[in-house]
């Protein structure tokens, strides 16, 4: 029997509404407050004078996305909570931003970051690391704002078109209007609902679990409290495999351009390294949460697995089906979970177009226009172009997020790991000028060129094997009888079966091999 979508109440409708309008209305506000004549300081960096826990919280929220938040849980649900290794790259990581990356882009104080590289190899090198970072950008920001868009059509009855449209002009048009200043204040809002969100899940989904003790109990006697310490770089999630490949993974958001603007929008480098100090416990929190999610829906489902018991069709349906599952009774709920899915799009959208258009300003058009000189006149220009290039840009996002709802699997999964293999070899880049005095130009010109090729090779032969892996003990032994026919109204809101192939392309990251740490910690960040 097919299930038949039952959509928003009313009080769904009031609760994502409210979050759309708050995160429009706090951007536009942002846009308005301060000094009428807006320069590049306030749209490219706040006027270097930003709150230092909005600046934190919304550096959280830029590397998190909806496909990570409903991602990973169902991988520690699947295959154990092997990934929570990953913290400690995240704390290192985090370290090496507070007492490395902090001081060496205050001692350059430049726009942008590939600026660097001109001054460092060559302009060829310059443009064609501004390449690398705008065409893996916009392919991610397409997939980013497509997976949410389809999980509002599935709850709500509303076209894709339409929600693509939707969330993708708000956010355009807050970006554009107000800059670095809009982006904060609205992505530090979005991080707060996304804490509630999760937060009330966990709260809600340990009680229907039966507790703590019977959450850890029931993951303890499958093995998922297991990590492997063996150093075979065979085995898919080892100790070793996962600190030393997700420290490779995780350092390039240091480096990001979207970083580097909220290292820059603070005062001064003590502020920056304050705020840096706030930003990694939040994203430590936020990754423990989902983690302890993940261990909780075990719990929950220990006896009656949702996919094998044919209530949903996908691992990435997971998610949904808890929250409807244990919260489906109060009214409001979908309508939380779909603004947190949506809170973390549009945080990590804006940050996107907004580092973009920096990236295109001050490494293509100024040196091609010769605007250095610092007149009343070129700054308005300066002003007038960048805010053109914010709504070209959130426009050709959107457009391409309507071709990714037309790609099949394979090219989606590509747009969705391009930046991993792209961002390996810009990592080597920075590390070469920053810590090789004798790697010549030439060199680091073949080194990007070779990482490239070998980066490529690897992710889209992941892509085209399509190797699967098995999970852990999975059971159906005390499922009602009615599980195999029938799904549960309050599900079919989320995730209905006849949607379910249009997922299939984005959330498949979970069963193809080599992919899991770039889309769990890379989706979410610019």
């Amino acid at each position: 029997m097919e299930p038949k979508p039952t959509g928003f109440s009313i009080a769904d409708y009031i609760v994502f509404a409210t979050s759309l309008l708050a995160s429009f209305g706090i951007g536009v506000y942002s846009s308005l407050a301060g000094k009428k004549e807006q320069t590049t300081d306030d749209f490219f960096f706040g006027n270097h004078d930003m709150n230092i826990v909005a600046v934190a919280l919304s550096l959280a929220a830029t590397f998190l996305s909806a496909i990570g938040l409903l991602g990973l849980p169902s991988e520690i649900y699947r295959n154990g909570w092997s990934y929570s290794v990953l913290l400690l790259p995240e704390t290192i990581c985090g370290l090496m931003g507070i007492f490395l990356f902090i001081p060496f882009f205050y001692k350059l104080r430049m726009t942008s970051v590939y600026e660097y590289f001109e001054h460092r190899f060559n302009r060829t090198l310059r443009r064609c690391a501004c390449l690398l970072f705008i065409t893996y950008m916009m392919l991610y920001m397409s997939i980013v704002l497509y997976a949410p868009a389809l999980a509002l059509s599935q709850v709500s009855g509303l076209p894709i078109w339409v929600s693509i449209l939707t969330s993708g002009l708000i956010c355009t048009i807050y970006t554009s209007l107000g800059g670095m200043k809009a982006v904060i204040w609205t992505d530090a809002f979005q991080m707060v609902i996304m804490l509630c969100g999760v937060v009330i899940v966990l709260v809600h989904g340990v009680i229907s679990a039966g507790g703590v003790s019977t959450v850890l109990e029931a993951n303890r006697n499958t093995g998922r409290l297991f990590v492997d310490f063996h150093g075979d770089p065979t085995i898919r999630h080892s100790f070793w495999a996962l600190l030393v490949g997700g420290t490779i993974n995780i350092m390039p958001f240091g480096l990001n351009q979207a970083t580097v603007q909220r290292y820059l929008s603070v005062k001064n480098k003590r502020a920056a390294q304050r705020m840096l100090s706030i930003q990694l416990p939040t994203i430590l929190t936020w990754w423990t949460i989902l983690i302890s999610v993940g261990l909780t829906m075990f719990g929950y489902y220990k006896g009656c697995d949702p996919q094998l018991s044919g209530r949903i069709e996908r691992p990435d349906q997971m998610m949904a089906i808890f929250v409807s599952d244990v919260l489906g009774y109060l009214q409001g709920l979908p309508g939380l979970f779909t603004a947190v899915v949506y809170s973390a799009t549009l945080s990590t959208v804006s940050s996107g177009v907004n580092s973009i258009v920096v990236v295109l300003t001050e490494d293509f058009i100024k040196p091609m226009h010769d605007m250095r000189r610092k007149t009343l006149l070129e700054e308005r220009t300066i002003m007038r172009i960048t805010k053109g290039l914010s709504f070209l840009i959130g426009f050709v996002a959107i457009g391409m997020a309507f071709i990714s709802s037309a790609l099949g699997r394979g090219l989606i999964q590509f747009c969705v790991s391009i930046e991993g293999m792209c961002g390996g070899p810009l990592l080597g880049l920075f590390f070469c000028g920053m810590m090789l005095p004798f790697v010549s130009s030439k060199g680091a010109t073949v080194g990007v060129f070779c990482g490239l090729v070998m980066t490529f090779w690897i992710g889209i032969g992941a892509i085209v094997t399509h190797a699967t892996v098995e999970p852990m003990p999975l059971f159906t032994d005390t499922c009602p009888a009615f599980f195999g026919n029938e799904t549960t109204d309050n599900f079919a809101a989320f995730f209905p079966a006849n949607q379910s192939s249009a997922v299939k392309g984005i959330s498949s990251w979970n069963d193809t091999a080599g992919l899991g740490p770039d889309n769990v910690f890379r989706i979410q960040r610019p």
